[in-house]
């Protein structure tokens, strides 16, 4: 028993790599009827487990009220799904160029009452790790964004935190949208794999008062959500 024990520590990171690519495929199969047309997978995109798992938490919570820090493939899918369940996504995107593409390509799919697209460049703010560069959404475009509704499903797949010194960049969204956040509601957090992320988790635990289940061979994100974490 403990020989199968040392062997699994030593190779835990393939295992967890292949475990991962596994749910990948699996999830490619289950996201096939939300897929009517190519969309284009970047490296940085979340993964189709993740994007599968996000789901779920939409169709089994009923969420509807959706904000989305960071648009790309899991805006489509989300969409498409709020379009047949009943729903709304505001995705918030700092790339100009980016944005105009997302809102042609919504439009052709006639995704644009479901889903908005929210302009919001980086700005610099301060941030509470030493020897980081933080930069955030530019506030005031985000204040108004829901109409007053309140958010029961909030994603964070941004700002881009993949270079040194920018490592915590997606944490402000914890303390800015807190108010926001319905009485049920969950938070997802992308690339949990990093450092970064991990200690993002830990801080909103204590200050939002939610349980993260960690997803590391299943889309690597967090599910935060108040009290004690389950899995859907």
């Amino acid at each position: 028993m403990n020989g199968q024990s040392n062997y699994e520590d030593r190779h835990r990171p393939t295992l967890q790599r292949n475990e991962l690519q596994r749910n990948d495929l699996l999830a490619m199969q289950a996201l096939a009827p939300l897929s009517p047309t190519y969309l284009p997978w970047s490296a940085s995109a979340m993964r189709p487990s993740g994007v599968v798992a996000v789901l779920n938490e939409i169709f089994v919570n009923r969420r509807r009220s959706v904000v989305e820090l960071g648009s790309g493939v899991s805006t489509f899918y989300i969409g498409r799904l709020l379009r047949q369940r009943g729903g709304h996504i505001w995705t918030v995107e700092h790339d100009e160029r980016w944005a105009d593409l997302l809102d042609q390509e919504l439009a052709s799919e006639g995704l644009c009452g479901v889903v908005t697209v929210v302009r919001a460049p980086l700005t610099p703010i301060q941030s509470r790790w030493p020897n980081e560069t933080a930069t955030w959404y530019e506030q005031s475009s985000l204040k108004e964004m829901t109409a007053g509704r309140s958010i029961d499903l909030l994603i964070v797949d941004g700002p881009p935190a993949h270079q040194i010194g920018n490592g915590h960049s997606r944490y402000p969204a914890g303390s800015f949208f807190a108010s926001m956040l319905a009485e049920d509601y969950a938070v997802v957090l992308d690339d949990i794999d990093r450092r970064g992320e991990q200690d993002i988790m830990e801080c909103w635990e204590r200050e939002l008062g939610v349980t993260f289940e960690h997803r590391l061979a299943n889309g690597r994100i967090g599910i935060g959500r108040p009290g004690a974490a389950f899995t859907v």
